[in-house]
């Protein structure tokens, strides 16, 4: 468990920020763009029954009530169906519940974004698996993140056709994956190895803040994650 705690009570905009695509089930907590505080449990099959207690600790332990919030940032995928399901099920019951709005970030984004400055590009995976993986590749410029090419659910082989240049791999769900296809990349790619191998919730909010002052707000009815693919069983 990973729990992390500034105790600020002043005025600002706080948001919600929330991450089910994976093993890691984590909130936390910002005001503006600084994290005020998180927790995260990277423990199978448990979202369903921890985040709603997770969130009520958090918010207790930075005496802030759940009206405090302004806005929820979720990470949309893609990722596990089931946690992906099970956060937006909490956030879309919240946003309906304190009249806030919902902003959704891809996953990779967030990968891509907490790997900091890069002078080669970065390539993000995530395992799809089935032989596929799901992937997006970006480069940083005049210190802006930009996206390359676009999300794509993909074999390593197609992928390998698909890559031209030395690429920097980071594995959004540790480094076997990204191991396994650095033979099918480019002479000179190399894996970028996280300081901490979860999505960080300071980065999923820092770039939701952004979305949020540009009012980029997702319809809290209608809103659903970024499978990618057809459900086809349990991730």
């Amino acid at each position: 468990m990973n729990r992390k705690l500034v105790n600020h009570t002043t005025a600002g905009i706080y948001l919600l920020g929330i991450e089910t695509s994976s093993l890691t089930c984590g909130i936390g907590i910002s005001r503006d763009d600084d994290l005020l505080g998180e927790i995260s449990l990277n423990l199978k099959n448990i979202h369903s029954e921890r985040l709603a207690p997770m969130l009520h600790v958090l918010l207790e332990s930075l005496s802030l009530s759940p009206q405090t919030l302004s806005g929820i940032i979720l990470s949309s995928g893609p990722g596990s169906f089931t946690g992906l399901r099970i956060g937006y099920s909490i956030a879309k019951g919240l946003a309906t519940s304190l009249n806030i709005p919902i902003v959704e970030i891809p996953t990779l984004d967030v990968w891509a974004y907490q790997t900091g400055y890069q002078q080669k590009p970065v390539l993000v995976v995530i395992d799809a698996h089935r032989g596929e993986i799901f992937c997006a590749m970006y480069r940083w410029e005049r210190e802006q993140m930009q996206k390359v090419h676009d999300y794509c659910l993909i074999s390593p082989e197609e992928l390998s056709e698909k890559i031209s240049e030395p690429v920097w791999i980071v594995g959004g769900d540790g480094e076997k994956l990204a191991e396994m296809l650095l033979p099918f990349l480019p002479e000179g790619s190399r894996i970028l190895r996280p300081r901490a191998p979860y999505l960080q919730m300071w980065a999923l909010l820092k770039l939701g803040f952004v979305k949020y002052n540009e009012k980029h707000f997702s319809d809290v009815a209608s809103c659903e994650p970024m499978y990618m693919r057809a459900f086809r069983g349990v991730l």
